[in-house]
């Protein structure tokens, strides 16, 4: 398989690992990309993100392709004019080519449902739902700061675009990179949140949804989770797999004297360092020992919700026509995302799916599953990967003993592990090195399932978490 080189400055490698800083230009196997600190540096990183050469193989698009897209753009740009351009109107993007869609549906038709290029994500739609008030423009701010937190590239600059095409300005987008005090209280609120949900996911509690609700009701306080959700798990598909950005966009405008040399307040920079540098690592801490975790997810089959969950009938009426189960009731993620009528549709859906289709096994789906939830410490989400497992005779010893290498029965799934653990807390972290590690046992079809399960996960670990769900017994 081909390796990319994704790098524009030296880098370091740090997280789960020996952190170290080397002096001279590393190979690139051992460098995730650098975090820049100013405005002018970010547009010059997302200019340089148009050749990053992805790290698994994107062909060059067919003469179709570009047809479609082309015929995409154009009808894109008429609806633009007819609206207005109307603020929020719309996505920004303006169709035409995109990367991030080309790669999905190459590599994820199957779990996507056919695939459709640059959707299908957990928490995106585009269905419109009445029971999604918030601003399209506003989310997409949640999106700014989640890929400024993650240090994801690819994404960021698609806000930037969409940001731009909705009309809000230059010094506006600047200001997200820290300077609230340009936003309102109630705007401020939520970017707060998002920022904690993203880095900190284990650390959200009742009074930072408390917080909230000052400004939001919880229909809406469950839309910013959903969304920011969302992000965390695109974040994790298009930045650990260097996807390159679409030549056409336009980066380097110029940056107003307030902003040009401001740094940083969102981007995971050391607060120590002056000079561009490798992503300060969230910090997680060690992990539990299984007595902790089965008293954490004892408490979790007590608590409860944080938002509220519909009751049964009504999730019934949201879910698709061929749901099997009749007879069990739902479980409280589903009954959680039923409060969104349409859209909440299609976001089970894609649970479903991210659960039970690909090419891996079941045993390795679950156990992805667990050793994410176990280190964003969501107690629902790990009590169904146990579940899971122990469905597919794994008992409790062996579960637990995926926590550390000895759980592994083969260097392969010793291989999936790390990987799922390190892209679960810091995607900003990822290198080549970590799809090398994959591609000496797995095809790239399945290498990219295996990151597409990680970045489940972590959409899956913040809904249910930060939303307090009951564990089922």
């Amino acid at each position: 398989m081909r390796l990319g080189f994704y790098r524009f400055a030296v880098p370091c490698l740090v997280l789960a690992f020996p952190a170290r800083c080397p002096a001279a230009d590393p190979p690139a196997s051992d460098a995730p990309a650098v975090v820049v600190p100013t405005r002018p540096e970010l547009k010059e990183q997302l200019e340089r993100s148009k050749q990053s050469h992805p790290r698994l193989p994107l062909p060059a698009p067919t003469e179709e392709e570009i047809a479609n897209a082309k015929a995409r753009s154009e009808e894109a740009k008429a609806k633009a004019q007819a609206e207005g351009k109307a603020r929020g109107a719309g996505s920004g993007l303006r169709g035409g080519l995109v990367n991030n869609g080309r790669m999905r549906q190459l590599y994820l038709s199957e779990l996507l449902g056919g695939g459709r290029a640059g959707g299908g994500g957990a928490g995106f739609t585009r269905e419109p739902d009445p029971a999604l008030t918030l601003s399209p423009t506003f989310k997409t701010m949640f999106f700014w700061i989640v890929s400024r937190a993650n240090n994801c590239t690819y994404c960021q600059g698609h806000q930037e675009s969409k940001l731009a095409a909705d009309g809000v300005t230059e010094d506006q987008i600047a200001a997200l990179d820290g300077d609230w005090s340009e936003y309102t209280p109630a705007e401020r609120a939520a970017f707060a949140f998002t920022l904690k949900l993203t880095r900190e996911p284990q650390a959200v509690g009742d009074c930072d949804l408390d917080t909230l609700r000052a400004h939001y009701t919880d229909q809406q306080i469950l839309e910013i989770i959903v969304t920011v959700a969302g992000n965390n798990a695109m974040n994790r598909w298009t930045g650990s797999l260097a996807i390159p950005q679409e030549a056409h966009r336009v980066y380097l405008t110029s940056t107003s004297e307030k902003y040009r040399n401001l740094r940083s307040r969102v981007a995971p920079l050391d607060p120590n360092a002056s000079a561009p540098a490798c992503a300060l690592p969230a910090n997680r801490g060690p992990l539990e020992s299984r007595e902790q975790v089965e008293s954490a997810l004892a408490a979790a089959r007590k608590r409860t919700p944080r938002l509220h969950v519909v009751d049964d009938a009504k999730a019934r009426s949201v879910l698709p026509d061929d749901w099997s189960d009749s007879s069990t009731p739902l479980p409280s993620w589903v009954r959680l995302l039923a409060n969104f009528p349409k859209a909440g549709k299609s976001w089970i859906v894609q649970v479903r799916n991210a659960q039970a289709k690909g090419k891996l096994s079941p045993k390795l789906r679950a156990e992805i599953a667990w050793v994410s939830a176990r280190n964003d410490r969501a107690w629902y989400a790990l009590g169904l990967a146990k579940k899971r497992l122990n469905e597919l005779g794994v008992d409790d010893n062996a579960v637990f003993a995926l926590d550390t290498k000895d759980g592994a029965t083969s260097p392969a799934e010793l291989a999936v592990l790390r990987f799922a653990r390190k892209l679960t807390v810091d995607p900003a972290l990822m290198t080549d090195a970590d799809f090398a590690a994959l591609s000496k046992h797995y095809s790239d079809q399945e290498v990219a399932e295996i990151v597409y399960h990680v970045t489940q996960a972590a959409y899956f670990d913040r809904l249910t978490e930060a939303s307090g769900l009951r564990l089922e017994e």
